[in-house]
């Protein structure tokens, strides 16, 4: 790490160094970061505000038979896009489109195990990191697949409990809202995807496949979680350390071979031990460490 140390420690201009310009730097980016993320906050809420004040508004267990879940809102528009979560607000939206009533309580089904579990704040606290972390481009690849964990994860949920009929017909609801959304138009832009939860084309391949065969969860091999596991505590318990030599405070000093090659022990009758450099002598109190070490010792 010492090249490392040296390059940000490099001054530029007056006690300005490398270090300083990547710290202004990055701060910057935390600004303008924090800035879209304070802009599509209020963007989303203007947007959420709209939609209610033109929705139907339902209670969940006026269209659930079977309801398990907290009487949620539920708001229906043709503002809506997609079925969806938006904002913190405990409330699903759906789109004024025509669906069965099995495709209907799949749907809120889904809708409310995201409300469950809160993954409108877990995709917060994922913006948060990519607004700290804006420099480090896997950030990025985590932004894009956290939508298709939380999807996947509430598809779990939900069908957790059904038999294998249930889960394909849910897996046909998947299929049925996407070919129905489609070539519906909405008002919410994607720079707000942050505080939504809804459907998404995109990933809704691997969503049927996962449901058709859940046994995918279980291809990762065992050995690598296995090691992946021990890498976090293997890698506290070893430590490498450079080697370096700072030459202004070895000035004047000896390296320990030349100490012991320049250098050697008397050993007086009476026991005691003297340390001598060829100029002058020194008392040793213990002169153990240095015989080990290998220096001369001479009888007196």
């Amino acid at each position: 790490m010492n090249p490392l140390t040296n390059f940000l420690g490099f001054e530029i201009f007056n006690g300005l160094n490398v270090l300083h310009i990547l710290i202004v730097i990055w701060l910057v980016g935390v600004l303008i970061g924090m800035g879209r993320y304070v802009q599509n906050i209020i963007s989303a809420k203007k947007i959420e505000d709209r939609i209610i004040q033109n929705s139907k508004c339902y209670k969940a267990s006026e269209i659930l038979n079977h309801f398990i879940y907290p009487d949620y809102d539920v708001y229906i528009s043709t503002y809506i896009p997609s079925p969806m979560v938006l904002g913190l607000k405990k409330c699903i939206l759906i789109p004024d489109i025509f669906f069965t009533e099995s495709e209907l309580a799949n749907i809120l089904n889904h809708e409310m195990q995201h409300l469950k579990q809160n993954d409108i704040l877990f995709k917060q606290v994922i913006a948060m990191l990519t607004i700290l972390y804006w420099w480090f481009p896997p950030i990025y690849w985590l932004r894009k697949n956290v939508n298709l964990y939380i999807e996947v994860r509430a598809d779990e949920k939900v069908t957790e409990s059904l038999n294998s009929i249930a889960t394909l017909e849910y897996a046909e609801t998947l299929v049925n809202v996407q070919k129905k959304i489609h070539t519906t138009d909405g008002i919410i832009s994607s720079n707000l995807s942050t505080y939504l939860i809804g459907e998404s084309l995109s990933i809704l391949s691997y969503r049927v496949n996962y449901l058709l065969n859940k046994k995918i969860k279980q291809k990762t091999n065992k050995i690598l979680l296995f090691f992946l596991f021990l890498l976090p505590i293997l890698s506290n318990s070893i430590i490498f350390e450079p080697y370096f030599e700072n030459s202004n405070s070895l000035d004047g000093t000896l390296s320990e071979q030349a100490f012991l090659n320049d250098n050697y022990l008397i050993q007086h009758q009476d026991g005691t031990y003297s340390l001598f450099n060829g100029k002058e002598a020194f008392y040793i109190d213990n002169p153990n460490d240095l015989i080990k070490s290998g220096i001369k010792v001479v009888k007196e």
